[in-house]
C-alpha cells in the first residue's frame, strides 16, 4: 500500500482551508487487509507518520484496475497510533467512514470474496454505485423499480425484491447522462440472490450488432466517470 499527502496539513487554531490527507490503496485485497488490522471496530488503518488531529478529513482511494479511476471513500480521523519499532508496529491513524459510504465499503468487500458467484467468470472489471433504475422481463410492459448496484462494459447487479428467473432475457432503462431520454439495454440475467445484505440479480449484456455493443460501452464509460466523481 502507498500513501500520500496533501501539501498541508491542518495546523489548530489556523483559519485556512485545507484540503484532506489522501491515502492510496493498490487493490481491494490491501483495502481488507487494513481494515482487519485498524484499532477499533469500523476503521480502516493507514499508516502514516504526519500528527493528523482527531476528526480530520481524509480520502481513501482504492485501484481496482490500471485503467479504471480508484474508488474514492471519504472519512475522518478516529483514531491514533504511534510506532513502535521493537514490536514492528507502525505508525498510523484509524479512519472511520460516514454511513452514505456504505454501499461503496460493502462493493469493496465483496470484490475479495472467493463466493462471489459471477466474480470467476467476468471478463470486465465493475464500478461501484448507488443508481436508480427500472427494469422489465422481455415482453412485460410494466417497469420495476430496483437499483444499479455495479455497471460495467460486461454487464451489471441490479438490486430489487422483485423475483426475477434465471436466464431470462431483460430490459434495464438506464439514465444516459446528457441525454433526455434513458437508453433500454439488453440484458440476460446469469444469477440471482444476495449479495452482502442486496438482493437482486446480475445481468449480461447482448448487444445485437456492434453499434449496439458501442454504446453500450460508451453509456458505461459515462456512468462510471459520475460514480467515481
Amino acid at each position: 500500500m502507498a500513501a500520500k499527502a496533501t501539501d498541508f496539513v491542518h495546523v489548530p487554531g489556523d483559519s485556512r482551508e485545507w484540503a484532506p490527507f489522501e491515502f492510496l490503496f493498490k487493490g481491494a485485497a490491501a483495502f481488507s487487509a487494513a481494515r482487519d488490522s485498524a484499532p477499533g471496530d469500523g476503521l480502516v488503518f493507514c499508516p502514516t507518520r504526519r500528527n493528523l488531529p482527531l476528526g480530520f478529513p481524509v480520502r481513501v482511494q482504492i485501484r481496482l484496475g490500471r485503467r479504471r479511476p480508484p474508488v474514492v471513500l471519504t472519512g475522518t480521523v478516529a483514531s491514533r497510533r504511534a510506532g513502535r519499532q521493537t514490536e514492528k508496529l507502525r505508525a498510523g491513524v484509524g479512519i472511520r467512514f460516514s454511513d452514505d459510504q456504505r454501499t461503496i465499503l460493502e462493493y469493496l468487500l465483496s470484490t475479495i470474496q472467493t463466493t462471489d458467484p459471477v466474480k470467476s467468470r467476468r471478463r470486465h472489471e465493475r464500478s461501484p454505485m448507488a443508481l436508480p433504475v427500472s427494469f422489465r422481463p422481455s415482453g412485460a410492459q410494466q417497469p420495476i423499480p430496483g437499483t444499479l448496484r455495479d455497471i460495467g462494459r460486461g454487464g451489471a447487479f441490479v438490486s430489487t425484491f422483485a423475483a426475477v428467473p434465471l436466464d431470462a432475457d431483460v430490459i434495464v432503462e438506464l439514465p444516459s447522462p446528457g441525454a433526455v431520454m434513458a437508453m433500454d439495454v439488453i440484458g440476460r440475467v446469469v444469477w440471482t440472490g444476495s449479495r452482502g445484505e442486496q438482493t437482486g440479480f446480475g445481468v449480461e449484456w447482448r448487444a445485437r450488432d456492434a453499434g449496439g455493443g458501442r454504446r453500450i460501452r460508451e453509456l458505461v464509460r459515462r456512468l462510471t466517470e459520475i460514480g467515481a466523481a
